[in-house]
């Protein structure tokens, strides 16, 4: 019995040993995991930070830029009228050509050929005219005896001298040459016809012969030519080809294609910077002229600017920029791009409340100038904006706002 009684204290003994150990390894990971979990409770607590900016009016006066296309003020291609080979090319690419100077001549044998057969035509339609002015002639002086005879013959009818078959045969001999005068007459006017018809044909090949010296229409510079000596040159409107191309340069037009969101902005008058960069020159001007008419293709609109090239330093197709210096309205709102957020609502920004936590917003954007964007709904002036809003920053997320030091829209209104 005591044994037993002994067995049973020395297994307690031995289960309290064991119970201790246990407990001693169990109880510093039981202590680490309250203090992980009270760590991340404290975490979850604490309030984000987010580094944001106040919105601001946009300066009064911004800048665009925009690529131009320098044009000559007048361009003409040189087409041929006439068919033939070129027979001899007074000038090269580069020359500079007065109004009137020939450029190049053709040979044209077939135009030729046309011609003296034109002239032929005008002389037998001249020796027609004369054979039927003389048939006219005969033809009225045969009238005048026919009625002289008629007269007589129905006079002496009434005297009973001679019968009435006889002033009856008279009277119809006199209208047989009434009627061969009036063919003679109709003759005669469709000779007339015919030889005027003849002369406009000769003066058609006259004019066109003209062509065949080639002139430049103005004062200006030879920019492009095709033709050597002996090339065929074709007249048709499939078939033909410049032949040269002047260029006068003593003005120069800017064309610049305005996007559609600065098209209100952009009239005539608008001040403007021509800016060529390899020449290191800049031009202040003003917008000459606008199309009032957006491209359907581009949504944009076209604006002109024209200005005097005395030294013609500015060539046709140059590589060149223009500044636009555009007013802005007292209203208008910028804020940077980067507090943007593209949404399947359209743009948003996150802007934070009174209350110090995260309201989106939908924003009506009205100009984009790259580094920021003008609004004209969704904020207020001194509202504060998120910077960079990423995926955890959601509506009623309670932050702790870090104001940026630079001005939101006042630095980046200008591009």
């Amino acid at each position: 019995m005591t044994s037993r009684r002994n067995l049973i204290s020395l297994l307690t003994v031995m289960g309290l040993a064991l119970l201790g150990v246990v407990g001693a390894g169990l109880w510093p990971k039981l202590n680490r995991q309250k203090a992980l979990v009270a760590e991340a409770r404290t975490e979850s607590a604490k309030v984000p930070v987010v580094r944001a900016i106040k919105v601001v009016r946009a300066e009064g006066a911004s800048e665009v830029e925009l690529p131009a296309d320098l044009q000559a003020k007048i361009e003409s291609p040189i087409y041929a009228r006439v068919e033939g080979y070129i027979s001899k090319r007074y000038v090269d690419i580069g020359a500079k050509v007065t109004k009137g100077q020939p450029l190049a001549e053709l040979e044209t044998p077939d135009l030729d050929q046309q011609l003296q057969q034109a002239r032929a035509a005008v002389s037998q339609s001249a020796a027609a005219i004369k054979q039927a002015e003389a048939r006219l002639l005969e033809t009225k002086a045969a009238l005048k005896l026919a009625e002289v005879t008629a007269a007589r013959w129905k006079k002496l009818a009434k005297e009973g001298v001679s019968s009435a078959q006889d002033s009856d045969e008279k009277d119809a001999a006199f209208e047989v040459k009434k009627a061969e005068a009036e063919a003679a007459q109709a003759t005669v006017t469709a000779a007339n016809e015919a030889r005027q018809a003849a002369q406009a044909t000769l003066k058609r090949y006259e004019e066109m012969k003209s062509y065949t010296k080639l002139v430049a229409p103005f004062d200006g510079f030879v920019t492009y030519r095709l033709p050597d000596v002996g090339t065929l040159i074709q007249s048709g409107v499939a078939d033909r080809k410049e032949l040269f191309r002047v260029s006068d340069l003593s003005l120069i037009r800017v064309f610049v294609n305005v996007p559609q969101a600065y098209v209100n902005s952009i009239q005539a008058g608008t001040p403007a910077k021509l800016i060529v960069s390899d020449l290191g020159r800049t031009y202040d001007l003003q917008v000459s002229g606008i199309a009032h008419a957006l491209d359907m293709t581009t949504r944009t609109m076209l604006a002109v600017i024209k200005l005097p090239n005395p030294d013609n330093a500015l060539k046709p197709g140059m590589f060149s920029r223009v500044v636009f210096q555009l007013p802005k309205p007292a209203s208008v709102l910028a804020i940077p791009a980067d507090t943007v957020v593209t949404r399947s609502e359209g743009a948003m920004v996150a802007a934070v409340n009174m209350d110090r936590r995260v309201e989106f917003r939908k924003i009506h954007i009205t100009r984009d100038t790259g580094d920021t964007v003008e609004v004209d709904s969704g904020v207020r002036e001194g509202d504060t904006l998120i910077l960079n809003p990423n995926d955890e920053v959601r509506n009623d997320l309670p932050v702790e706002v870090r104001l940026e030091a630079k001005k939101a829209a006042a630095a980046g209104a200008k591009k």
